[in-house]
């Protein structure tokens, strides 16, 4: 029976989905996305603290799966987050900042508990929509094409319903005791999540979120620094198109392959990144060492790699400097050797290193 996309899926077949995946085309593609994932997460051990990596990296994740959504913001107004007063920040530039907050409060509940749970899920998107947090529990969410107004799709309705399918989820996301692949699974959770689309606002943004943070759940990846919102932004039209195609044809193999392939790019995207951030890091090691090794300390280094913009404040907190003097001529002298850029902001002044800036681009 053909499904009407203008009533409610509540017969949202449960997981694991009803479909072979020992398909050769589907194997061929998960292999190459491992061998490009795996080549990143080694790139990623190759830096002593790799926790630098995820602040820097987060960021723009944070503004392409904001893009997906229409909500537009540049890589150097998300940046501006890091300093700005929260009255000055725009509408957007907060939308951002809670994607970082949401990832990371993700991350953090993998490392203390080795699992997600619904209530994992309602906390990450209470902290993407504040205003709209928690199980939709009114009915007349559609999915519709904001042009024609053609609906595509109506999810499930009534919070026993919505909640019993999240538990599903649930249980299928911490589950490692079957031979399907991560990645396949992975492509498959974000179907149904987006399918169950448990939330009034904030469904997209929470579903890529969970995507990474499967990945490190499964030991994939150590910390959460594979994002594919940038090959989505990409290739919005046929993300929505294969999604859509699931809950007509049950057409899972050519959804898989679109995932896969964002793997594979995105995996190889971000180990340029990552390689020009260690060879950038050395640089400056050697830089500071050589030229001001009265104030050079891996600290220092590290910090320089941890944030897009710096502050006397942040260096005093971060380095345990007493001093603002001391902050200041720390600023100074690397300014001095070309290594940061400064940039007026109210009577103070902030700190900014360029070919950093160019590598999370």
């Amino acid at each position: 029976m053909q499904l009407d996309p203008t009533k409610p899926y509540n017969d949202l077949p449960l997981l694991p989905p009803d479909f072979n995946f020992d398909d050769v085309d589907i194997l061929k593609k998960v292999n190459k996305a491992n061998i490009a994932l795996s080549r990143l997460s080694g790139e990623a051990k190759s830096i002593p603290n790799r926790k630098v990596l995820i602040e820097p990296l987060t960021f723009r994740e944070a503004v392409a799966s904001s893009e997906i959504e229409n909500i537009h913001t540049t890589l150097d107004e998300a940046f501006q987050v890091t300093y700005f007063a929260e009255n000055e920040l725009k509408n957007e530039q907060k939308e951002t900042r809670n994607y970082r907050a949401a990832l990371n409060a993700g991350y953090r509940t993998i490392k203390e508990k080795s699992f997600l749970n619904t209530n994992s899920f309602l906390e990450i998107q209470s902290i993407l929509e504040p205003e709209k947090s928690g199980i939709r529990k009114i009915p007349g969410v559609q999915i519709k094409n904001t042009n024609t107004g053609e609906v595509f799709y109506t999810p499930p309705v009534g919070e026993d319903i919505i909640r019993s399918l999240l538990k599903n989820f649930e249980d299928y996301f911490n589950d490692f005791s079957d031979d399907v692949d991560p990645l396949i699974k992975m492509a498959v959770l974000h179907y149904q999540f987006e399918s169950i689309h448990p939330f009034l606002d904030g469904n997209g943004r929470t579903g890529r979120i969970l995507m990474v943070l499967y990945l490190c759940l499964a030991a994939r990846l150590e910390f959460p620094i594979l994002f594919i919102s940038g090959y989505i932004n990409k290739n919005r039209k046929n993300y929505y198109k294969l999604l859509r195609e699931i809950t007509t044809a049950n057409s899972w193999k050519e959804w898989i392959l679109f995932i896969l392939t964002a793997v594979e790019e995105q995996s190889t995207h971000t180990m340029h990144s990552v390689t020009g951030i260690r060879e950038l890091m050395k640089k400056y090691r050697e830089d500071i060492n050589s030229k001001l090794s009265k104030i050079y300390s891996a600290e220092l280094v590290e910090y320089l790699f941890s944030f897009p913009y710096y502050s006397q404040s942040s260096m005093m907190e971060k380095l345990g400097i007493t001093s603002r003097n001391t902050a200041s001529k720390y600023f100074s002298e690397l300014k001095k050797i070309g290594l940061i850029k400064e940039e007026k902001y109210k009577n103070d002044k902030v700190y900014f290193c360029p070919e950093f800036h160019e590598l999370l681009k």
